[in-house]
């Protein structure tokens, strides 16, 4: 009499534990993601709030430091030499041209041979059969953009809101710092080149982006007097947040929260599904 003996090889256990592996390293990352939004929103919260710049500025007067770790104000954007775009002509501080061509290009494609066979019939009842190869010369092609030229333009500018001014420096590297495109244009340029026809040029597209006077933007940085006592926005030197942005600071404390709750959610479910599958990975294997 024999008895029934499961299967040692346990390749169905192992599929089920690499899985659940897999799962509980997910939910790690998932985790530490949703700590790290955490920890900015945290860090935004603590930022010392000034509804006036003149405010700021007797504060800053009176700081023993001379700085300010972490303050949070707006104030609308200007400058005393503001630049007018070549394209769109608005007055901006910031202006960013950016040239790319569009082309087309052909599809590498191997030639392929093929047999046809026609069959026809003459007048007085006679068969015909012809048979001749041809070549599969269909064509495919792809759109594709090339960068050509960038030029960018940058006068020293300010947030002003009416009781003073702070100078904000370093804002390309900021979060939320985000142009506006101002223009948009397409010049036609048709030509072919390249090895056997192989490149269609369509032409090429400029777009202009600024940043104009006038945007109101939200600053989250460290406050600092300069040399010649004007404030200064900066990227704090203990690493905090710096962030440039049209968006309030609450709004993006309540987008930092809500993506940690997220993080945390699916934090729960990779690590719950990776010790589901853990558990009946580890009874297969038994």
């Amino acid at each position: 009499m024999y008895r029934h003996r499961r299967d040692d090889s346990g390749g169905g256990g192992a599929g089920f534990l690499w899985g659940g592996l897999a799962c509980c390293c997910a939910g790690a990352g998932c985790y530490l993601l949703g700590r790290s939004y955490d920890e900015s929103a945290n860090q935004l919260r603590s930022a010392r709030k000034f509804c006036r710049i003149s405010d700021l500025s007797m504060t800053l007067s009176a700081a023993s430091s001379g700085y300010i770790p972490l303050v949070s104000l707006s104030g609308r954007v200007g400058s005393d030499m503001p630049i007018i775009g070549e394209q769109s002509g608005l007055e901006a501080v910031i202006v960013e041209n950016d040239v790319t061509q569009i082309i087309l290009k052909k599809k590498k494609e191997d030639v392929k041979e093929y047999v046809v066979v026609k069959k026809t019939e003459d007048k007085d009842g006679t068969e015909k059969i012809t048979v001749r190869k041809k070549k599969n010369d269909d064509e495919q092609w792809i759109r594709c953009t090339e960068h050509i030229s960038s030029k960018r333009k940058e006068v020293p500018w300010y947030l002003d809101d009416g009781t003073g001014r702070v100078e904000v420096v370093g804002a390309r590297n900021a979060d939320g710092y985000v142009l506006r495109l101002a223009n948009e244009e397409f010049e036609k340029q048709p030509r072919t080149c390249g090895c056997e026809c192989s490149i269609k040029i369509l032409g090429l597209r400029r777009t202009e982006w600024t940043l104009p006077t006038g945007t109101n933007l939200n600053v989250v940085g460290e406050a600092v007097k300069g040399d010649y006592g004007e404030i200064l926005i900066k990227r704090p030197r203990n690493g905090g947040p710096f962030h440039v942005s049209r968006s309030s600071i609450d709004k993006i404390v309540s987008n930092l929260g809500s993506d940690a709750r997220w993080c945390h959610f699916w934090a729960v479910t990779f690590a719950t599904s990776g010790a589901l599958l853990l558990g009946i990975g580890g009874y297969a294997m038994c």
